[in-house]
């Protein structure tokens, strides 16, 4: 009894547009084999996996798919909600712990702010009175306008020395409010007054070393700006009777002496 097995490859028929691609294996029998044998041998060489089913005439393979639930997708408005509503710690939320942060962030540069302002030292606020040891003086007039003072009430001595007084205030008030003169000034003098102008004096104590100073700070035309920047500001309808006309002024350097 022999046991080879003669293996006939049978080819599939064309029908219409679909080829049957599929292979039939014939397994004819050797004489003696028993049914048994056969089947076995035909079951090893059958295909592992079964064949699509074929459609009805159209051609088209059906597949079997498991039935799915698919979400629709999440708008982005949506996604950052959840992602911000999501506890990270201590049951704490994303966006709390996000405004937590910056709170801290804000309260930080507040406090170093306030540190660096108390703790800041203006060097050139400091300056030792002392050291001022030179005087620098300059000397100028000014015409008022709209002066209630008649010629007969200056005659009378309270009324000028009340007038030369109050002048005087003014340009105190004027030079010890500069932020750059302040320190410097020291003292003004209203020597006289006539027809509506008064002669003034304004004396200024600078250090020995006072080249700069001379030059820059106390030079004729800062002096003079900040008396004319003064007077420019005054509100000439308010009717005051010491309202000074600013292009009357006039002032030129006096002599420096040593004290």
């Amino acid at each position: 009894m022999g046991d080879d097995l003669e293996l006939k490859t049978i080819q599939g028929v064309h029908d219409n547009n679909n080829v049957a691609s599929d292979v039939c294996i014939e397994v004819i029998p050797e004489h003696g084999d028993s049914p048994d044998h056969i089947n076995s041998v035909a079951h090893e060489v059958s295909p592992l996996l079964s064949t699509s089913q074929v459609g009805d005439g159209s051609g088209a393979a059906e597949h079997s798919v498991d039935d799915v639930n698919i979400e629709p997708d999440e708008t982005e408005l949506q996604r950052v909600k959840r992602e911000l509503n999501t506890v990270v710690v201590w049951k704490l939320k994303v966006w709390t712990v996000i405004l937590i942060i910056l709170f801290l962030i804000a309260l930080i540069v507040a406090v170093t702010l306030i540190v660096c302002a108390a703790g800041y030292d203006d060097e050139d606020a400091k300056y030792d009175r002392s050291s001022f040891v030179v005087e620098r003086f300059f000397r100028g007039n000014f015409t008022l306008a709209n002066n209630s003072f008649t010629s007969h009430s200056l005659t009378q001595p309270d009324e000028l020395e009340r007038l030369l007084e109050e002048l005087k205030q003014q340009l105190t008030a004027v030079y010890n409010s500069s932020p750059a003169l302040a320190r410097y000034f020291s003292n003004v003098t209203i020597n006289d007054f006539r027809d509506d102008t008064a002669q003034f004096e304004l004396q200024f104590i600078i250090p020995s070393e006072n080249e700069q100073l001379v030059r820059y700070t106390l030079s004729r035309e800062m002096v003079k700006g900040v008396l004319l920047q003064h007077f420019y500001d005054q509100d000439s309808d308010a009717g005051d009777h010491l309202h000074v006309i600013p292009t009357s002024i006039r002032i030129e350097v006096g002599t420096k002496r040593r004290i």
